[in-house]
């Protein structure tokens, strides 16, 4: 499968971080480099600006800021670069990392460090990404900075293997495993129809700055998993997600579970990792991979807090119906 071919499947699925593969994959052809997609703001987005909280707060948990981006640009797009230089340029499109961390904010860095998997397997962040993620934050002089996860496997083992471990002693940052249940705390979430209360983790709820870092990579189960199934990290039961609502639901409970936790679970800041994406096999593979060299930034979430699967589905056709522009390569 071809780059372009798997920008376009994302796309159809509506899967991501709130359509940020769609964004990409609807974009207008640009040369290399950095290119960002500006989506009109609705009446229904109340007119927001940038640096100013976004609406339906009331659904919101924890601390951590959730504001609007720059000016009317909903999401950044890097392309055809080195990893490092990838993440540098959709973060400074997006307003710099001084427009989302601030002097002695506490950041809490979410990567996918689900699996125990080499790098170029593409089943976890990359290490230069996560590397790079914390260089910036680092330069905006926060008074810590924390990468969490609570892995599937066992988290000494996919640390090491993902070179996770490797970056954060490097950067002396501290690692953490959200492997004991007394690290979370049970939270309300509004807009769930089936699972409307969960124990999320504690250092995420509290933080200042919360940054959502995927790749980009097949799953057997969704489609395809991004931003949002990433936050599935953050909770002690995952599996509920698969079980809540089954039924004859037919496996879209999941993806109605999934909404319904980013509903309420907001990240301050959403950097993908599609430098290198696992094309089939995933979440965990080992499958075939390709590397895309492409990195999204924003914190829209482009999805209605209460409307779900759905709605998240009608903005992604959407937003393609109204674009003619050819797919990227």
């Amino acid at each position: 499968m071809k780059r372009r071919q798997f920008i376009s499947k994302c796309g159809k699925l509506g899967l991501g971080i709130a359509g940020l593969t769609v964004v990409a994959g609807c974009s207008r052809s640009q040369p290399p480099g950095v290119t960002s997609r500006q989506v009109p703001r609705t009446t229904s987005d109340k007119a927001q600006t940038e640096g100013q909280p976004l609406p339906d707060t009331d659904l919101k948990i924890g601390n951590n800021r959730w504001q609007a981006g720059p000016d009317d640009v909903d999401i950044a797009v890097a392309e055809d670069m080195t990893p490092e230089e990838l993440v540098r340029a959709a973060v400074d499109e997006y307003g710099g990392i001084s427009s989302w961390v601030h002097p002695g904010d506490i950041v809490a860095i979410k990567p996918n460090l689900a699996w125990a998997r080499q790098p170029a397997q593409a089943a976890t962040t990359s290490p230069e990404v996560l590397a790079t993620v914390i260089k910036l934050c680092q330069q905006a002089n926060p008074g810590r900075i924390i990468v969490v996860e609570h892995s599937c496997d066992t988290s000494s083992v996919t640390f090491d293997m993902s070179e996770a471990k490797q970056v954060c002693q490097e950067l002396s940052v501290p690692l953490i495993s959200l492997n004991h249940e007394n690290m979370y705390q049970q939270v309300a979430l509004p807009a769930g129809r089936n699972i409307n209360t969960d124990q999320v983790a504690t250092n995420i709820l509290e933080c200042d700055v919360y940054i959502n870092l995927p790749i980009v990579k097949a799953h057997s189960a969704t489609g395809a998993t991004i931003a949002l199934k990433n936050q599935m990290g953050v909770v002690w039961d995952r599996g509920a997600y698969h079980r809540a609502g089954a039924g004859s639901a037919q496996g879209l409970n999941l993806h109605q579970n999934i909404a319904g936790l980013a509903a309420s679970l907001r990240p301050t800041l959403n950097i993908v990792d599609a430098t290198r994406v696992l094309l089939t096999g995933g979440p965990k593979g080992p499958g075939p991979s390709t590397p895309m060299l492409l990195s999204f930034c924003s914190n829209s979430p482009k999805i209605s807090p209460t409307s779900g699967w759905q709605g998240k589905l009608a903005w992604v056709k959407l937003t393609c119906k109204q674009s003619r522009s050819p797919l990227p390569r």
